[in-house]
């Protein structure tokens, strides 16, 4: 973001190409050719997405680091599938999965998770962060 942000007039860019980028570098995962770019993609670019945003309110990058990879551990540990990209002996393996609804929950998850964290955090500023954005000062 910070690099992106030296170049772009817009402060959204910066925010929306990072995003972009993760959801291009889960391509490859299994689940994509299982299920579709289609339905994927969007997925995993709306997970950079929130992960952008957790770095942005935070300013800095160990809150979404933390949540990356808490989900990866999770999957690993908890719940896999046949086209799951962790394929390791979790404890629950299922048998169908329903990348739309899957997309749905993600959402509620994201709004839930964000609502806990802003209080805990005392995030009140979110008006005034995302209108004066500057991903120059975010911390390295």
């Amino acid at each position: 973001m910070q690099g992106i942000s030296l170049i772009a007039k817009n402060k959204w860019i910066p925010l929306l190409i990072t995003s972009i980028i993760f959801g291009l570098m889960h391509i490859a995962n299994p689940e994509v050719k299982e299920f579709g770019v289609g339905i994927m993609l969007p997925q995993y670019i709306f997970l950079g997405l929130f992960f952008g945003v957790l770095v942005v309110m935070d300013d800095g990058l160990e809150l979404a680091l933390g949540v990356h990879a808490i989900n990866n551990i999770f999957s690993a540990l908890f719940v896999t599938h046949k086209s799951s990209v962790l394929q390791t002996p979790a404890f629950f393996k299922t048998a169908t999965i329903n990348p739309g609804f899957e997309f749905i929950t993600l959402g509620f998850a994201v709004i839930v998770f964000i609502v806990i964290v802003s209080k805990k955090y005392d995030w009140n500023n979110w008006k005034s962060v995302f209108y004066r954005i500057d991903f120059k000062k975010i911390s390295d």
